[in-house]
């Protein structure tokens, strides 16, 4: 997906709260926002009210995104910004929690992958799951939460 496409679905996301952010935590949400207060409607008193107005189309002010972005692409510190902040939207948009990811793992006494005590009620994309590497225990190994 191309920058400007993925940006103006992050700043959209973001400032409108929509559907895509309403399961994030907070904390990101709000650093975000403020994030993108800093650097998209820093000194720019005209972009905030038409992407909060509510009789605006979302298309509109995708527009209005769009169009800002194209200019501010051309700053190589917005950039490099901006590519940090996506990375962190995607792996927020990919709710992972317990993930061993192609790791080798060795260990002399037990093994246990997953939460202990009640469940969070977070909704996540892959929870207490092994991708690739090997795990090698000498006592008991577990994979799953222990609720209690």
């Amino acid at each position: 997906m191309p920058l400007l496409t993925k940006a103006t679905e992050y700043i959209l996301s973001v400032l409108t709260e929509d559907e895509t952010v309403k399961h994030f935590p907070k904390e990101f949400v709000a650093e975000s926002a403020k994030w993108i207060r800093s650097w998209f409607l820093k000194d720019d008193p005209r972009t905030e009210p038409k992407l909060q107005d509510p009789d605006r189309s979302p298309e509109n002010k995708k527009a209005v995104i769009e169009i800002k972005l194209e200019d501010m692409l051309e700053n190589p510190a917005f950039k490099t910004a901006l590519e940090q902040q996506l990375a962190i939207f995607e792996q927020q948009k990919t709710r992972l929690k317990n993930v061993v990811d192609k790791s080798d793992i060795d260990v002399k006494g037990n093994v246990h992958i997953g939460d202990k005590g009640t469940s969070s009620g977070d909704h996540y994309d892959e929870k207490n799951v092994i991708k690739g590497g090997t795990i090698r225990a000498d006592g008991d190994f577990r994979l799953g939460d222990d609720m209690h």
